[in-house]
């Protein structure tokens, strides 16, 4: 999967953590079943615009939270880059999404 991915799971992962709670009650909190929650952690699946959503409410954090990779100056740049990524790709499923219509 792509970078963006793996953060995204290294973040929902750690800020559950944070939190002290299981992936079982992330998965209830958030609506999605549990194999799903680990496939996201572990960044096997790619979830929706909708599911990320769900799991960054359930977290209580903002949903570009989770794809910050790093907060030092240094990662600011690479940040950046990767929020661009995920702004591209967004873009390409709503045209797409748009168009099959």
């Amino acid at each position: 999967m792509s970078e963006i991915i793996t953060i995204l799971g290294n973040n929902i992962k750690r800020i559950r953590k944070e939190k002290e709670w299981t992936q079982e009650y992330l998965a209830e909190k958030a609506g999605i079943s549990v194999p799903f929650m680990t496939q996201i952690e572990l960044a096997r699946k790619q979830p929706s615009l909708e599911v990320i959503e769900k799991i960054a409410n359930a977290l209580d954090v903002p949903y570009d939270v989770l794809f910050i990779n790093d907060v030092s100056p240094e990662g600011k740049s690479k940040n950046t880059q990767l929020y661009e990524q995920f702004l591209k790709k967004i873009e390409f499923d709503i045209h797409n999404f748009i168009n099959n219509r």
